[in-house]
């Protein structure tokens, strides 16, 4: 090493880190002297870590995690590990995050990559801060890499960013009408990075391909256990630049309901990955997705050889001093079945103790997530050592699970639980329903896109994946231009009658109109004394509000109302859902009559044309006598 660089090489892959800084700068592989973007101004803009923070109140800003410190960890035959740290000091405060960071690198003999993660940590009595974006950042050379794979169903050519540049920008910048591409099919399409979004629990591997070199890049995520928000929080994985990132946590298709913020010198420490940057090569003679499936199969022996039993550090406990907890979930809902019943595909999962749900909103902590059997039998392993409450929630049915007790890990610990028993919101015997109960609103209508505003990676049929078309929200407005949805129970069918955004509408100009749609439902005998019961589940609400009346679209104030509720502009973002949000609403039974009755659910915020939610699911539900 010099004084401003560190190089690691295996023979296989040379690494450059700019040091102390702790930077990537330079990868060298199969004959490409470096795969990352070089410019003559940034020397430190290959590949990076990064925070979006900022004090309270104040503006947000980026900080690199500079380190200023550099140290050999361990250097043997096997493998080099190093490490670039910096201590906060008090007189940095309100221009670096208060922070204290030790990122470490390890390159391993006969494993063409590196392996990345972070040590970061606050101590007690720090100022306030909040801290709504950590990531990992590559910029791939953009002379080289222009085929970009995310799933085996989304992967394509991609624009470049002069072709971005040259583009007509749509209603955010993020979104960009190709005019003139430098490949001619690319023109009249959309290019947005949203598009390319993933849920947590989908994105394992992703990056781009280099057809001249038959070289790939790819960001691989071994584990969830460090990243925010459940398995369903949706994210940025790769886009134009070309882009590769890595997610820790975000604000994206959550807003600042996600619980960023550290207040009252509140101390914390956690360990960010290792996450695997992957490089593979192919022959003249093979075909570029060779690559994709090669990456593919090095993501399942990561996540195989999950925990890592190589770094270093002491805050990254191997898979011995680490715990399992299994169980068996059962679902209750006496209107349904009388017994319990399993609670199949039900997502369990162990985060740190808080009430049903708040899962959702957790950055601070580790969480740990699996998917039980057909018979509701789960099984947790390698969780880290403290406590935690045990959370699930069953597709097919409504609101969220959570454990009385609080769990305690210890190294070693193997905990069996007796059998667990979900009872799920219920008040009385379903009248009707509209939906699924599954978090999102995929079931619902999507409508075309506009010829002219299309992405040909969701135009194939066999891609489920329509909702990620550019300006879908606008489509209500043709559909229904002048009076709003309505759906008839038992008659109409939510999959072609239920769009699947309550929007806006557009009315020209710049203005934009609140929208009530009304459900008719007939009964047949009301019990006036009764009490009814309207079960409302949101998959996604941003800057919305959502007001219920019964046969009276006029009663102010609505009969009930969410308040505004959401920011997390998934509608803009090309997403089918947010964060989950459940309600049940009481109906007095002389708020209802026999024969035809009318729900009025008005989405009352109508500022912009992103305003607005998505449902899960509806059920009226009778009087528990009926």
């Amino acid at each position: 090493r010099n004084i401003f660089q560190v190089l690691i090489h295996n023979g296989l892959v040379q690494v450059a880190l700019s040091n102390p800084e702790g930077h990537v700068i330079g990868i060298k592989y199969n004959g490409i002297d470096n795969v990352l973007q070089e410019t003559s101004h940034v020397k430190n803009d290959g590949g990076y870590w990064d925070v979006v923070w900022y004090k309270p109140g104040a503006k947000g800003r980026t900080d690199r995690l500079s380190g200023t410190n550099f140290t050999i960890i361990t250097q043997d035959e096997n493998l080099v590990e190093v490490s670039f740290s910096s201590i906060w000091q008090p007189s940095y405060s309100g221009n670096q995050v208060p922070l204290n960071v030790d990122k470490r690198y390890i390159v391993r003999r006969g494993i063409s990559g590196i392996y990345m993660y972070a040590i970061l940590e606050r101590q007690v009595g720090w100022p306030d801060v909040d801290m709504d974006q950590l990531r990992i950042a590559f910029k791939l050379n953009e002379d080289k890499f222009h085929y970009m794979a995310i799933s085996d169903d989304r992967q394509r050519i991609m624009p470049t960013p002069q072709d971005r540049a040259d583009g007509k920008v749509l209603a955010y910048p993020e979104a960009v009408l190709l005019t003139n591409p430098s490949n001619s099919q690319l023109k009249g399409q959309v290019d947005d990075k949203y598009q390319y979004s993933c849920d947590d629990e989908d994105n394992r591997v992703h990056g781009w391909i280099s057809s001249n070199h038959g070289v790939g890049f790819w960001m691989i995520t071994p584990s969830d256990e460090f990243r925010a928000g459940g398995p369903m929080k949706a994210d940025l994985t790769s886009h134009v630049g070309p882009t590769t990132l890595c997610m820790f946590h975000s604000t994206h298709y959550t807003g600042k309901d996600i619980d960023t913020s550290y207040r009252n010198g509140e101390p914390w420490k956690k360990v960010f990955g290792p996450v695997f940057v992957y490089l593979n090569s192919i022959s003249p003679q093979q075909h570029r997705l060779t690559l994709w499936e090669d990456a593919k199969t090095q993501m399942l022996r990561e996540v195989q050889n999950w925990p890592y039993d190589f770094p270093k550090s002491n805050d990254f406990p191997y898979k011995n001093q680490r715990g399992t907890v299994s169980g068996k979930l059962f679902v209750h809902d006496r209107y349904i079945n009388v017994t319990p019943m399993w609670a199949r595909n039900a997502y369990v999962g162990l985060a740190p103790p808080g009430e049903a749900g708040s899962w959702q909103l957790d950055t601070k902590g580790y969480q740990f997530w699996t998917r039980a059997d057909d018979t509701g039998s789960f099984v947790i392993t390698n969780v880290r050592a403290g406590n935690y409450s045990i959370y699930a929630w069953v597709p097919g049915f409504m609101g969220d699970y959570k454990y009385n007790l609080v769990i305690t890990i210890k190294p070693g610990s193997v905990i069996k639980l007796n059998n667990l028993v979900y009872e799920p919101p219920r008040s009385g015997p379903t009248l009707w329903e509209i939906g699924r109960p599954d978090r999102t609103a995929a079931e619902f209508f999507i409508p075309d896109p506009y010829a002219s505003l299309t992405s040909n990676l969701y135009k194939n049929n066999k891609n489920q994946e329509k909702f990620r078309q550019y300006g879908l929200w606008e489509r209500y407005a043709d559909i229904y231009p002048h009076d709003d949805l309505v759906f008839t129970a038992g008659v109409s069918d939510y999959s072609q009658d239920w769009f699947f955004a309550h929007v806006t509408r557009n009315t020209g100009n710049l203005t934009y109109q609140a929208t009530t749609w009304r459900i008719i439902f007939n009964l047949q005998d009301v019990n006036n004394t009764g009490s009814y019961t309207l079960q409302l589940a949101l998959a996604s609400a941003s800057y919305s509000e959502v007001q219920v009346r019964f046969n009276d679209e006029k009663i102010f104030p609505a009969h009930f109302s969410t308040r505004l509720i959401g920011k997390d502009n998934a509608i803009a973002r090309h997403g089918i859902h947010g964060l989950y949000r459940f309600y049940s609403i009481n109906v007095l039974g002389n708020q209802l009559h026999s024969g035809n009755n009318t729900i009025y659910l008005t989405q009352s915020r109508s500022q912009g044309p992103f305003q607005g939610v998505m449902y899960d699911y509806i059920r009226l539900e009778g009087p528990e006598s009926t």
